[in-house]
């Protein structure tokens, strides 16, 4: 909480035993199982996650692409 965004850590929580297949949890997990994010990102995270509009690991790949491992909010 000492940056000057104060980052939020996002976690899934699934597992692989919930996963139908190891190719989905692979691919859930291909940037990790959690990335940061800035209090504005909360809401996008939140509601595109409810609605299934995206998915974790499209989050975790914005954040692994930033500089500073972060997503950013649209």
């Amino acid at each position: 909480m000492q940056a000057e965004s104060h980052p939020l850590l996002a976690v899934t929580t699934l597992t692989q035993e919930e996963r139908v297949a190891k190719e989905d949890y692979e691919q859930l997990t291909e940037f990790g199982r959690d990335f940061r994010t800035i209090p504005a990102g909360v809401h996008d995270v939140h509601a595109n996650l409810s609605i299934g509009n995206l998915g974790f690991e499209e989050y975790a790949a914005w954040a692994h692409d930033d500089p500073e491992g972060m997503y950013r909010s649209f």
